[in-house]
């Protein structure tokens, strides 16, 4: 066997890693128990720990949303931007199709279609910015608030952190996709002691947590869906149907692999969305829709450091811990997870491909589906095609989006495209968390392997159970507590990554692209560093 063989093989051992799954299995059990047996209660304790947490230190987070995209225009443009993730010359594993397909769908997963509906809603409720409750300044802000919420501000946490694991999965070699190897550089060989343990643990707790709170908002949905569909009546049978059949296809994703399966449910997923805002666009109000959102954008281009900083410190009201505060949070709590997934399927590209395609191509897909969807439901509400708000206070979320989507010329195929669209977004965001966590507590996995489908699947499983906890608890309140508590436990593993990274830099002598490399005799030239 060659040196190469030799040195790959000793890098290679795909064992689950019991002191990660054991102690993180335990604290898993001890919430879906609870949380299934004892609700009422549970909710409760939830529900005043979080109320604390958030009133003493929600702002903190608004200012890391700041940082992260501050960060993301630094490295696009500063000379860092040439550095390359993998060998010089070295093509991008996927193509960009589906690099940003697979992006999307694992960072948004099937609530997008929720929020483009639901969150306009509450927007004309409980208005921010002081416009009073469905006055036309509160329309003006509505889909403004949302464009910001899932654009400028959300995939900056996932890129940056990508980054500081890229460089150490692809160019120091680490035998390990985790996030506790990306603060190597910064806390040295204590990562593979206590330290690095204990943030794997909060790294995959946060994220099963913040999946569970994905799973707890888009089965309600397919279930008032499919009800509205074929004239059921939703129920909870029907909802664990639907997260049967999402277990089904994840599972045979899950065994399939990434590019046969995560790959193909993302590109399958993009199309169906693609052809839904087309045909939502075509047969709709295309003026209006189309208007709304170029003036949202207007409008969020204007005054987009005013929505990030404004915690209305006056009135005392609630809109910016309930919105802001609260993505800054979900956001937060994906970015570990992202940073890993992104890293993982961008072997072959540089910082900059990274941060310009991962931005910009997730607001795009963002900006499709709420664009078109948010503007149709003010059209809705504001023309009186139906009482949105009226169904939003009475019945909840997934009634007021379902009699929204309904009401569109065709509504019924787009209800239809929705299930299919939302189920298939459920299994890639289950898939490809299992995924990132089986990788994360797999002893050594050396770039070009995959963790094995059992591990996998036990994941999978988990977070089966982990949803199943949040349905049971019921409503937005228990789901956006859970997606916060993530967001809380995650800023500690991408502190160290991106702390680590900026010492990477400062030390290590980084490839760059291929077509801006100097020459081989320039004493300039950058070299792979492997250690």
């Amino acid at each position: 066997m060659n040196d190469i063989g030799q040195r790959h093989d000793s890098n290679v051992d795909m064992r689950p890693d019991l002191r990660i799954i054991i102690p993180v299995t335990l604290v898993l059990l001890a919430i879906i128990i609870p949380s299934i047996a004892f609700t009422e209660q549970f909710e409760k304790v939830l529900s005043a720990v979080y109320k604390v947490f958030a009133d003493s230190t929600g702002t903190f987070y608004l200012w890391a949303t700041f940082a992260m995209v501050c960060m993301s225009v630094y490295f696009t443009f500063s000379k860092h931007s040439r550095i390359k993730f993998g060998e010089p010359g070295e093509k991008p594993e996927f193509n960009n199709f589906s690099w940003i397909a697979m992006m999307f769908c694992s960072g948004v997963a099937g609530a997008v279609m929720f929020w483009s509906v639901v969150e306009p809603l509450w927007n004309l409720v409980t208005p921010p910015q002081y416009a009073p409750s469905m006055s036309t300044e509160a329309y003006e802000w509505s889909l403004t608030y949302v464009l910001f919420h899932w654009g400028p501000v959300t995939w900056p946490w996932y890129v940056i952190t990508a980054l500081p694991i890229c460089h150490m999965y692809y160019t120091r070699r680490k035998p390990v996709l985790r996030i506790s190897s990306a603060a190597e550089p910064l806390l040295g060989d204590k990562v593979n002691g206590p330290v690095g343990l204990f943030l794997e643990v909060f790294f995959i707790i946060g994220l099963l947590f913040s999946n569970a709170a994905v799973m707890g908002i888009s089965l309600p949905i397919v279930n008032h869906a499919l009800a509205a569909t074929f004239g059921l009546a939703p129920s909870f049978g029907m909802q664990m149907g639907i997260l049967a059949v999402s277990s089904a296809i994840f599972t045979f994703s899950v065994c399939s692999g990434l590019k046969r399966g995560i790959k193909v449910l993302s590109d399958i997923n993009v199309v169906i969305a693609l052809a839904m805002v087309a045909l939502a666009l075509v047969t709709g109000p295309t003026t209006y829709i189309v208007n709304t959102f170029t003036n949202s954008v207007g409008k969020m281009a204007n005054e987009m450091m005013r929505m990030l900083f404004w915690t209305d410190p006056y009135t005392g009201g609630s809109f910016p811990k309930d919105w802001t505060i609260f993505y800054a949070l979900w956001m937060a709590s994906y970015g570990p997870f992202m940073g890993l997934f992104i890293a993982r399927i961008s072997k072959g590209r540089t910082v900059r491909e990274i941060i310009v395609m991962g931005v910009l191509g997730g607001m795009a897909g963002s900006f499709l589906i709420h664009g078109v969807f948010g503007s149709y439901t003010l059209y809705a509400q504001s023309q009186g095609i139906v009482d949105a708000v009226g169904i939003l206070k009475s019945s909840g979320g997934p009634a007021a989006m379902v009699a929204v989507l309904k009401s569109l010329p065709m509504g019924s195929i787009v209800l239809i495209g929705y299930c299919i669209f939302s189920t298939i977004f459920l299994a890639t965001s289950v898939d490809s968390c299992a995924y990132i966590i089986s990788c994360s507590a797999t002893r050594k996995m050396a770039p070009g392997f995959e963790p094995w489908w059992q591990h996998r699947l036990f994941w999978a499983l988990l977070q089966t159970g982990l949803a199943l906890g949040v349905i049971c608890l019921g409503g937005l309140g228990p789901i956006k507590v859970f997606a916060n508590f993530a967001g809380a436990l995650m800023l500690f593993p991408i502190a160290f990554a991106v702390l680590s990274w900026f010492k990477v830099l400062r030390g290590d002598r980084l490839p760059v692209s291929e077509p801006e490399q100097v020459e081989a005799d320039s004493p300039a030239q950058v070299v792979p560093v492997i250690e």
